[in-house]
């Protein structure tokens, strides 16, 4: 994946756009997406991507995995509004989440399947359906399975690999076969941070192991949620420590795994293959352009301050160093060592590079690569409103995907 820009591109973006500049690679993403789903389908042909809404909804975005053919999946009445309006119908719409909202119940009166989280939400499901006796409900359940984790999800309905008492599935299925208008037409699981190979060959098998208990004929497909590692630079990747699996790796688990089962079904009767992959896709296809302000040293320590702020590039910088390039503009260099950049806030804890050894002037810019999940969407309205985005094309022609906002834009919704 190559996302770097040069200096000539950078500045120019900037003069035309504005500082700070989130930057979606385009072509970049198309070509991760199609990797992904031919890795895929070569081996396990009813495969599909539901593209994770939550991760970056971005309205581009989405009508770009719309236009590849993908699925929208989606957790809140919100993200469900907003596949509508770029065109999905419901049937092509995966409905995950907690707290559905009440499209939820135009979801189900549309033909379309949601996962189904918890009892409490059954039950609101089954009087939905005996309010309406001529409709045919679908729905699956999300289980909550321990694939050696090694932490406790909170999401999903409790399923046990082996027959337990304790598993509240057992439960669900129950309440499903007393309902004569209410069908169970597949089976959900997903673990976000288990990215292991090990983690999805446990995830496979104990799947397969609850649809041979449950279900008393083929399911309609099998959603195994998220959790495949992106495609990285090396400079981030051998930051995460040991193997970074690849697509075919995980393909060669999954979708094999689905073939061996279903492959000698007439392609009518095999179950549809689901991932929900969000940060395996975007997080390496959107760069952010920030320019250094100030610089000034604090008691030996260096501290280079921005325009933009963690919360404009999200968890990743934290957690991790990004991969950046530093594009200078003619300021007066200063050396700094062991410098950490800041952000805009006021909040002590607002770093966004720690450890930059290097030459760097005020006015200077900085490409920032890898922020392409839970970014711009999850970017608060604090101290400023959110800055400019564009999407490049192959030859790096740029083209606007989201206005800088303005106080009205953060104010408009309270009363003065």
């Amino acid at each position: 994946m190559n996302c770097e820009l040069t200096k000539e591109q950078v500045v120019g973006y900037v003069q035309q756009y504005g500082s700070p500049l989130y930057i979606f690679h385009g072509e970049e993403f198309r070509k991760n997406y199609l990797d992904l789903l031919n890795t895929m389908r070569a081996i396990y042909p009813k495969y599909n991507i539901a593209y994770s809404y939550k991760t970056n909804y971005t309205p581009k975005i989405i009508s770009l995995v719309k236009e590849l053919g993908g699925l929208a999946e989606v957790v809140s009445e919100m993200e469900y509004t907003l596949a509508k309006r770029v065109g999905y119908e419901s049937k092509d719409i995966v409905y995950n989440g907690p707290v559905k909202g009440n499209a939820l119940f135009e979801h189900l009166a549309e033909d379309g399947v949601a996962n189904i989280d918890s009892l409490d939400e059954l039950d609101t499901v089954i009087e939905f359906a005996a309010s309406h006796p001529s409709l045919k409900i679908k729905l699956a359940f999300r289980v909550n399975i321990d694939i050696e984790q090694g932490f406790i999800s909170r999401f999903g309905v409790d399923a046990y690999e082996e027959e337990s008492k304790d598993a509240e599935i057992d439960k669900a299925f129950e309440l499903v076969r007393k309902e004569k208008n209410i069908e169970v037409v597949g089976l959900h699981c997903h673990i976000g941070r288990s990215r292991s190979i090990d983690a999805w060959k446990n995830r496979v098998r104990i799947m397969f192991k609850l649809i041979d208990r449950y279900f008393d004929k083929t399911p309609e497909f099998i959603d195994l949620g998220s959790g495949m590692n992106s495609v990285m630079e090396p400079a981030l990747a051998c930051q995460f420590g040991g193997h970074i699996p690849t697509f075919a790796e995980y393909a060669d688990v999954v979708a094999t795994a689905m073939n061996e089962k279903y492959g000698s079904l007439p392609v009518e009767e095999q179950p549809a293959l689901y991932t929900e992959p969000g940060t395996t896709l975007i997080s390496g296809c959107m760069s952010f352009i920030g320019s250094v302000k100030t610089i000034k040293n604090v008691k030996g320590k260096s501290y280079v301050t921005f325009d933009c702020c963690g919360g404009n590039m999200g968890d990743i910088c934290h957690l991790k160093q990004l991969p950046i390039s530093v594009f200078h503009r003619g300021g007066e260099i200063k050396k700094v060592e062991d410098a950490i950049f800041v952000g805009y806030t006021c909040l002590e804890h607002d770093h966004i590079y720690e450890g930059f050894s290097g030459e760097l002037a005020v006015g200077d810019l900085v490409q920032f690569r890898n922020v392409g999940s839970y970014s711009n969407v999850f970017k608060p309205p604090f101290i400023l409103p959110n800055c400019a985005m564009i999407q490049i094309d192959g030859d790096g022609t740029p083209s606007l995907m989201k206005r800088a906002e303005t106080i009205d834009d953060l104010f408009h919704t309270y009363v003065f």
